[in-house]
């Protein structure tokens, strides 16, 4: 197969799919190569399971970052680099998730998920076998997650706390918002959905964050776009950590409800969430590995923290308009999709879009 960037087709593998495939099989014989292949380190055993233009995606599994490897050189590289580090276990097929996928006549694929350990933490996985010209079927994608890490349970279920509370939640609450006993370890840049979702996994692994919102509100990231803003993935995408959304949810969720949802999630899982605050600086700190964040409220003095980590969390509302030749000398409007508001507000004008991602439509 050729780097091309396109859907592996029957016509393009040369072959076919009987009826009769034993996805189970071949799901199983794949999945038990790749496990020896991968547990023994032999990088060269697992690229012969993937076809020539593969698509690895690796979120902290095996890299401790987001990552999408193409093509067989690429992810031969990436395992040459990252196989030494860790010791893999575990690996197990879930067989009641195991299927033979046709999304159009002229493509298929087998589509399983399987689980296995690395040296740190608890990963899942999940593979798309394609049929080759020879009868045998190779992944033309794979993915690799962490789910956990070994060693640091989160503190809900059973480990949550046990503890009668009786008139003292709300001066608690204050002084942890306030940082009064204790300061941060991490500090989150932007308040969006992002932002409160790394806030709340930290917190339930027992790390002190503190949320950094420039605007008045949490969920003002919505409130304040264009009045017809409605997301446009449905519900079942957009669950957030440990507070999934009502039964009655609708499918398309207008920006003010989720506005209100998000200033709602941060409440309910007690984030500590600073608004009307920008952090003025970061820099390496002078305590061994960790960075100075100096943070400026409202109507309120600086104060600086210490932390492990700064995460960025900004989302994509920085409005960055490209230097245009000419755009000096045009007399009409030029406008970032961040400050849209009515399509009213451009009747009877000539408008040109320039961009085709989800703002643009």
């Amino acid at each position: 197969m050729s780097n091309k960037l396109v859907l592996p087709t029957l016509d393009d593998l040369r072959s076919s799919v009987t009826p009769d495939v034993n996805v189970q099989a071949v799901a199983s014989q794949w999945c038990s190569a790749f496990a020896e292949a991968m547990q023994s380190k032999n990088v060269t055993s697992v690229i012969d399971l993937l076809v020539d233009d593969v698509f690895w995606r690796d979120i902290l599994a095996l890299t401790w970052d987001f990552h999408t490897f193409q093509s067989a050189p690429s992810v031969k590289k990436f395992l040459t680099d990252q196989l030494p580090l860790f010791t893999l276990s575990s690996f197990k097929l879930r067989k009641g998730l195991v299927e033979l996928q046709r999304p159009y006549p002229d493509i298929a694929w087998i589509q399983a998920f399987f689980d296995f350990e690395t040296t740190v933490g608890i990963a899942s996985g999940v593979f798309r076998l394609v049929p080759l010209a020879d009868g045998s079927w190779k992944a033309h994608t794979v993915f690799t997650n962490l789910e956990n890490l070994k060693g640091f349970p989160e503190q809900n279920g059973h480990r949550r706390d046990y503890q009668s509370n009786h008139g003292k939640w709300a001066a608690k609450r204050a002084r942890e918002i306030e940082c009064v006993d204790e300061e941060p370890s991490v500090v989150v840049i932007g308040g969006g959905q992002s932002g409160l979702e790394v806030a709340a996994r930290l917190k339930m692994l027992g790390m002190k964050t503190l949320i950094l919102e420039k605007d008045e509100r949490i969920g003002d990231n919505w409130r304040k776009r264009y009045a017809a803003l409605c997301l446009h993935d449905p519900v079942w995408y957009d669950h957030m950590p440990y507070i999934p959304f009502p039964a009655s949810w609708p499918v398309y969720t207008p920006a003010l409800k989720l506005a209100d949802w998000l200033e709602s999630y941060a409440h309910s899982m007690e984030l500590d969430v600073w608004t009307s605050a920008t952090a003025m600086s970061v820099v390496p700190g002078t305590k061994g590995k960790k960075w100075t964040v100096t943070v400026q409220r409202a109507d309120k003095e600086e104060r600086t923290f210490e932390v492990n980590h700064v995460v960025f969390a900004l989302g994509s509302g920085m409005g960055q308009i490209p230097d245009i030749p000419g755009q000096d000398d045009f007399k009409g409007q030029i406008l970032h999709s961040s400050k849209h508001n009515l399509a009213t507000d451009h009747a009877g004008k000539k408008i040109v879009v320039v961009g085709a991602c989800t703002s643009s439509a």
